[in-house]
Formats: C-alpha cells, sequence, structure tokens
C-alpha cells in the first residue's frame, strides 16, 4: 500500500503529519489505554463526514507554527483543487505546551483514505465486496470473541455499516461496534476501536 514517504507506516493522517515531521517534530503516541496523553484520532460523524486530530512534538524555539499551518493550509488546498471544494478541510493547527494540534475534516472516507494514502472504507458489505475488499472473514462478537460470523453472515447484515482500514489510530464510531476482526479491540461502550500496531491485515469493523 501507498504511504507518505516522510511519515513511517502504522501511523495516521499521514500528509499533515508528514509535514510535521519534515519540520523535525516528534509524532506522539499515547498508550491506548490511557495515561493522560492526547493522541492522534479519528473519529466518524453521523452525516458521514470523518474528523481527524493529529498531535505532535513542537517544542524546539525554531519552530513556526504560522509557517506549519500554511503548509498544511496549502497541502489541503493542492488536494481540494483535484477533489473538489470543501473535501478536506483544516479546521485549526495551535500549539501549546510544547504540543501541536491539527485538527482536520474531510467530507467522506474515501476522501480521508485518498488524502492520507491509505484504506479506509466504510459502507456496506455488499459494497465493499462490489469495491473488491475479501468479506471471507471470521469475525468475532464485540461482546463475546466466542460468537463469531462468516461471510454469509457479514453479507446478510445490510442494517449494519462496515469499516475496513489499514490505518492504526484509534477510530470513533457513529454507532457500537457489533462485529470485529482479531486485530481490533473496543473500549467498554464499544465506541472507539484500537488497531493492532504489528498486524500486517486489514481491520474489519461492523457496527450500527
Amino acid at each position: 500500500m501507498t504511504r507518505n514517504k516522510l511519515f513511517p507506516p502504522g501511523y495516521g493522517c499521514a500528509r499533515a503529519a508528514g509535514l510535521l515531521l519534515a519540520a523535525g517534530m516528534i509524532f506522539l503516541t499515547a498508550c491506548a489505554e490511557g495515561g493522560g496523553e492526547e493522541e492522534s484520532s479519528v473519529t466518524i460523524l453521523k452525516d458521514g463526514k470523518l474528523k481527524s486530530l493529529i498531535v505532535e512534538s513542537f517544542d524546539k524555539s525554531y519552530y513556526d507554527q504560522d509557517e506549519l499551518q500554511q503548509k498544511i493550509l496549502r497541502e489541503a488546498a493542492d488536494y481540494n483543487n483535484e477533489a473538489g471544494e470543501g473535501t478536506v478541510s483544516v479546521e485549526k493547527v495551535a500549539a501549546q505546551d510544547g504540543v501541536v494540534r491539527v485538527e482536520m475534516t474531510y467530507a467522506d472516507a474515501s476522501s480521508y483514505a485518498s488524502f492520507n494514502d491509505g484504506i479506509f472504507f466504510l459502507g456496506s458489505a455488499g459494497e465493499a465486496q462490489d469495491a473488491g475488499y475479501d468479506l471471507n472473514r471470521v469475525l468475532s462478537s464485540a461482546k463475546d470473541l466466542k460468537e463469531t460470523v462468516g461471510m454469509s453472515d457479514i453479507l446478510a447484515m445490510t442494517e449494519m455499516r462496515l469499516l475496513i482500514t489499514d490505518r492504526k489510530e484509534p477510530v470513533t464510531l457513529s454507532g457500537k461496534a457489533a462485529y470485529i476482526s482479531d486485530n481490533v479491540t473496543m473500549d467498554k461502550k464499544l465506541k472507539t476501536a484500537f488497531f493492532e500496531e504489528e498486524s500486517g491485515e486489514l481491520a474489519y469493523i461492523l457496527f450500527k
């Protein structure tokens, strides 16, 4: 899969984060179970839009917030010139206490995937199959991992939405997870997904 060369595989929000890394900043990762640190993440909204948060170290005196913001804005503008106005929006770039936060909004999942050179499919199981994704998978119940479903069950769950991704940053769903692949763990509310860093497989989440 294609990745921005300035950004190591396994992290999210590649283009904007790549600009930060190019400036010599360090990508901040927080333990999935907490520890008080804020971490980069993605949120799926009810209307299908996506919001992403990128968190980076910004603790050197020669870093310029305005310059960084202009670089990210230019990157988004260049993308929108090809994909359509408003496809990607830079909501906020702010530096405080040695950390920079970049908040971005994407028109839909495909825009997020394209901008970040990754896979982030969001739709029905049937649409995923039509798009060429392999649904010959065994997914486990998010509530009871001993309960599993296969391809025929997955395709029959027409009321569910299916997320397929290769991203590694946590994703907050617009519903609750019902079935997940074995490289996914959910929080107690079944709303936020965490992905196994070492896995080279796509992650699958059925949710409603």
